[in-house]
């Protein structure tokens, strides 16, 4: 069977990784899943002042330990959105990105709940729709075959899934795996919201109740990382929640932070200031080889805040396109773990890190993928 996964692999044998080994990434914290006033966020403008994407992301880069924003407006006029206002809001994240300091994205959330799921889009400069006057590229509701086609033709796009449930994207964690459909997603939300808090002290703290979704498609071979978003639906850009995802890029730079959601890099945290550094042989989170013999995992896990201490780290590894689901490969009580792991002749597998600190905050990564 033809994955993702194969032809990542057979670039990497044609391109090499001694360019991607050399690089060194920095750190960047943000939220790409928030609504305002040109779709159904924004509910209390009338006390906050903030309505349009260009106050939400005014508002954003004042928030603690955000360097970036995406507002994903509902693409469908039952909640808010019109054809006009995409645009409008894409003229607002170029006036107000500043490269360096702070990156304004804006995007759609693909969907309807009911028979149907959330789709977080990025990089296209089309409203993706089905209503009569109200798109630009037409998907029909709910047709999740035809948006996975448009969205994996699109070399500028990624996509992440909101909050998936079991039966979403017609049932697309029941189903055999789907090369389009991987080609088009990067990402799967392990936790979301709360979507319609009111809070601006960062306390608000979701569950990881779609965890199990995503290692559920990590398990089918699909390659995606894990995200956690706001989903703000009021004035809380960056405040409701201290959990962010952490991108992996080489400067605060818009491309430089689309590029890293393309590519895997990145992990998603509760804690907004934690650092993971996690290789294999020297190779990023998000990375995929084919190599031979022994293998050097490690994991380095830093905070600048001292109370922020580890509990635990956890190497979690599993078979792409089994179905079945990782389990623990190495642990530490430690800030820091190294693993040697020996690939046998045609043997495949992911790798990724589970974080607990002492304060019960969690920490996911995007796999590695190695192969031999």
């Amino acid at each position: 069977m033809l994955t993702r996964l194969t032809l990542l692999y057979l670039c990497s044998l044609v391109l090499g990784w001694q360019t991607l080994v050399a690089q060194r990434y920095n750190v960047y914290y943000g939220n790409i899943h928030a609504h305002t006033s040109y779709s159904d966020g924004c509910k209390d403008s009338a006390e906050t002042g903030v309505k349009t994407p260009a106050d939400a992301f005014r508002f954003a880069r004042e928030s603690a330990h955000l360097d970036f924003l995406g507002i994903s407006e509902h693409n469908h006029s039952q909640a808010g959105m019109q054809l006009a206002s995409y645009a409008k809001g894409l003229a607002d994240a170029d006036a107000l990105n500043e490269n360096g300091r702070f990156v304004c994205l804006y995007g759609m959330e693909y969907g309807v709940i009911s028979k149907g799921g959330h789709i977080v889009i990025y990089g296209s400069d089309k409203l993706i729709g089905w209503e009569r006057n109200n798109y630009d590229v037409y998907s029909a509701k709910s047709d999740y075959t035809s948006l996975f086609r448009i969205l994996a033709a699109n070399p500028h796009v990624f996509a992440t899934l909101a909050h998936p449930e079991p039966t979403h994207f017609s049932d697309l964690a029941a189903q055999g795996y789907n090369l389009t459909a991987d080609q088009a997603i990067c990402g799967v939300a392990i936790s979301s919201g709360p979507a319609f808090s009111k809070k601006t002290d960062y306390s608000d703290k979701p569950s990881p109740r779609f965890y199990s979704y995503y290692k559920t498609l990590l398990s089918k071979g699909y390659i995606v990382g894990p995200t956690i978003d706001h989903d703000n639906h009021n004035t809380t850009f960056g405040r409701m929640s201290a959990t962010r995802t952490a991108v992996l890029a080489q400067t605060l730079h818009r491309d430089s932070i689309i590029a890293a959601y393309k590519a895997n890099r990145f992990y998603a945290t509760e804690d907004w200031n934690v650092k993971v550094d996690f290789t294999l042989n020297g190779m990023p989170l998000g990375s995929y080889s084919k190599n031979k013999g022994t293998l050097q995992l490690t994991v380095t896990v830093t905070d600048p805040d001292s109370t922020d201490a580890i509990k635990s780290i956890k190497v979690l590894y599993g078979k792409p396109g089994t179905g079945q689901m990782p389990t623990v490969l190495a642990r530490s009580a430690t800030d820091t773990l190294s693993k040697t792991v020996t690939l046998a002749p045609g043997n495949a597998f992911y790798y990724y890190v589970e974080i607990v600190q002492q304060d019960g905050d969690r920490i996911y990564t995007s796999p590695i993928w190695a192969k031999n």
